[in-house]
């Protein structure tokens, strides 16, 4: 779980100021950052996950294939403040690194998946994000069940990782991400109202999370993301 970030966003409802235009990207990684302390990741690159051991585990929805390299398409970046930062290296297959970083420190790496992807009209952003008859499904419900995509009958709960566990619904976290891409020089931003769930793997001590973003871009796109991810070690990292 993200362990050092639950006091940040404890009760975080008002929208932080964007990052300074300054703060420009060199690699994709923001200044300061190289990709040496990435364990070689970086735009443009590429990078191969062994994670064969998570195959033994019947219990998870996550699935990897360990033995292909995948290009870096783009590198995000999150200011957290206080010396805290996640970086995302986004890959060619709908998959996503994330980096906890603090104080040029690597804290842990997750391995995401954009497991399901809904796009909304505003209206319906406006809703998911402001509605006050709150639903099940809704990002900072306490539980969460996701449906498994390979036709069984597999639905598993995750529990609500930020917020207050004893109360039903908790405001989702707004991040504010500066996302540089191999063919867009200059950061595209985009707004995220997120909500971390968790359950552990049965027989494994890892976790599988379920990362619920409701999503705008600032050009006029909205999107509910739900990312099914896992904790990744930085031996597992082959980046080139």
């Amino acid at each position: 779980m993200f362990k050092t970030l639950k006091s940040l966003f404890r009760a975080q409802t008002e929208r932080p100021e964007p990052a300074p235009s300054e703060a420009t990207f060199a690699a994709g990684l923001p200044l300061g950052m190289a990709p040496e302390l990435f364990e070689g990741l970086r735009l443009d690159g590429r990078v191969r996950v062994r994670l064969a051991s998570l195959a033994a585990y019947s219990d998870t929805l996550f699935a990897w294939d360990s033995d292909s390299y995948r290009h870096i398409a783009a590198v995000g970046h999150v200011d957290l403040g206080q010396g805290s930062h996640l970086v995302r290296f986004y890959l060619d297959n709908d998959t996503w690194i994330q980096a906890n970083v603090e104080h040029q420190q690597i804290l842990e790496y997750k391995l995401f998946d954009f497991y399901r992807v809904a796009h909304l009209s505003d209206v319906e952003f406006d809703q998911l994000i402001n509605a006050s008859d709150k639903k099940a499904d809704q990002p900072g419900a306490q539980t969460l069940t996701l449906e498994a995509t390979d036709g069984s009958a597999r639905r598993p709960s995750y529990q609500r990782v930020w917020g207050d566990a004893a109360s039903l619904w908790s405001p989702p976290v707004v991040l504010e991400e500066q996302v540089t891409t191999t063919e867009r020089i200059v950061p595209r931003h985009v707004t995220h109202h997120a909500m971390l769930y968790e359950r552990p793997i049965e027989g494994s001590e890892r976790m599988e999370y379920v990362l619920v973003s409701a999503e705008d871009d600032g050009e006029g796109g909205f999107m509910r993301v739900d990312n099914l991810g896992v904790d990744i070690a930085s031996v597992d990292i082959d980046a080139v």
